[in-house]
């Protein structure tokens, strides 16, 4: 999951520089996700990606990849957390617009014993989910 995530954050780069250094990008992304989170470096990667087109004078397509990428990080990144001495599995969706197929998602991880709380803002619908 991680990885295909990262992938996904490298279309903030144009496709140049994704054909050069797609993998060193990616690696390196992946070493660090290690130490300070796979939110922190998918992010990191959205943000270089922008800085890039913004100084090759491409942004318009950038504003999409974010888009999708951010959609992806706070959407379907799945994490472990430790807390209070014990492993606690947390999952994080979130959607704009047309939820179905994050509701099943959600609905699935209820029916297989997971608690979910939901958050409605103006614009999108998140959720929490945690398994003990």
């Amino acid at each position: 999951m991680r990885r295909r995530l990262l992938d996904l954050c490298l279309l903030a780069y144009p496709r140049e520089v994704r054909a050069r250094d797609r993998e060193h990008l990616r690696d390196l992304a992946m070493d660090l996700a290690d130490d300070h989170g796979t939110v922190r470096e998918a992010l990191g990667l959205l943000r270089g990606g922008l800085t890039e087109r913004r100084r090759r004078g491409r942004t318009r397509r950038a504003v999409i990849a974010v888009a999708a990428g951010t959609a992806l990080a706070l959407g379907g990144l799945t994490w472990t957390a430790t807390a209070q001495g014990g492993r606690v599995e947390e999952d994080l969706f979130s959607c704009a617009g047309p939820c179905a197929d994050t509701e099943a998602e959600v609905a699935s991880r209820v029916r297989d014993g997971w608690t979910c709380t939901e958050r409605r803002d103006p614009d999108a619908v998140s959720w929490r989910c945690t398994r003990d």
